[in-house]
Formats: C-alpha cells, structure tokens, sequence
C-alpha cells in the first residue's frame, strides 16, 4: 500500500474531500517513513523560521493539515509547546496524538470554516497542504480570523502551484488590510528524493503578519 500511496502523489491533487480522507488514512502507518526516505524537510524548515521571529515557546500555535504530527514534532523540538493540529484524516490524527506534541487535535475539513474562536493563535502554519485547497482566499481569511493581532502565518506552496491565480488570491487579502508579506523565499526542494518531482515542485516558503 506505501508504494501505491506514493505512486499516486501526482494524481491525488484534485481528489474530492471524501478520497483524501480515505488516501492518508490508509498511508498513515508508513507516512512517516516514506517522507523520511522521500527527503522531506519542509517541517523543520517552518518551524526553524516560526522560531527565527521571536514567538515565545508557551504561546499557542496552530498546525493547519499536521496529518502524523511530522509538522508538530519539528515545532517541538524547537520549543513551542502549546500546539493545537487540525487534520482531515482520523487515523493520521491517532499518529499525531501518540508523538505526544500537541496539547488539543481535532479531525476537521480545513477547505470549511475551521471550528475555532477568533483571534486565538499567535501563530499559524500549513505545511505541504495547499495543494488540495482550491479557493484560497477564504481559507487564508480563516487563518487571519484565528490569528492574534500581529500574529503570524506560515504557509508552503509548490512552485508550479504557485501562479497567477495564487498569487492574486494572496493579494487579494492584503487588499483588504487582513495581513502584510514579511517573508517569500527562493523555491526550496520539497521531496528531493521522490522520482515524480521535480524542480517544478520545489516549494516556496511564505510568511505574513496579521493586521494588527
């Protein structure tokens, strides 16, 4: 099943919410070691740069699509210890919850409005999930409305996702005062060792400010 699951990485983009669901939680089990040997880095990555802008380990965090808890255990080792993940797939949140890194999870569609209070996080992070949101705007909304005033938010984003249309959703919230750009990085590789990418999915790393 491990390598079927990866096989169908490049097909997987446009599943409905129901095929998702149903594709991670039978990839769980092996997920973490299939990333590992795939060469992926990305959480390490986020959570360095998260802990590069000062945001004190007590405070709240929230781990948009944290799936096996890969993006939770990296914001751990860096010091953040007041996690909360959200994930479409139940049995991935089972994996999440025995690395023993968040303090809530709850199983969730993320692409609906997330079932949280406003303004709670000091920041906000969605690693290696973008591809599977289709209307941007409002899910980048969401992640404003749950953020605290000059919060953060960290998001990746393939490079061959990452056009026009992306783009203009992204301006489009900064066009209504919700957030302001503080980071884009130079593409970075996302699964260097996986034959079926390429340098045209290599990911960019974003980050922004709330509005105070």
């Amino acid at each position: 099943m491990a390598k079927q699951q990866r096989a169908a990485l490049t097909d997987i983009q446009n599943a409905s919410t129901e095929e998702l669901q149903t594709y991670y939680d039978r990839w769980s089990d092996a997920y973490d070691a299939d990333l590992a040997a795939m060469g992926y880095q990305a959480p390490q990555v986020a959570a360095r740069l998260l802990r590069d802008y000062d945001i004190a380990g007590e405070e709240p965090i929230l781990d948009v699509g944290c799936g096996t808890g890969l993006t939770g255990q990296a914001l751990q080792q860096q010091g953040f210890n007041n996690i909360t993940g959200l994930d479409l797939s139940p049995v991935s949140l089972q994996h999440a919850e025995a690395k023993g890194c968040y303090g809530e999870l709850h199983e969730c569609d993320i692409t609906q409005p997330l079932p949280l209070e406003n303004r709670q996080f000091a920041a906000v992070q969605c690693i290696g999930t973008l591809t599977y949101v289709r209307d941007t705007s409002p899910f980048m909304r969401e992640l404003c409305r749950v953020v605290q005033p000059g919060g953060l938010i960290l998001f990746t984003q393939r490079k061959d996702l990452y056009g026009d249309a992306f783009q203009c959703a992204l301006d489009t919230v900064t066009a209504q005062g919700l957030w302001s750009l503080v980071h884009h990085s130079e593409p970075q590789p996302y699964l260097p060792n996986y034959d079926a990418f390429d340098s045209a999915q290599d990911i960019y790393y974003d980050l922004y400010r709330a509005a105070d």
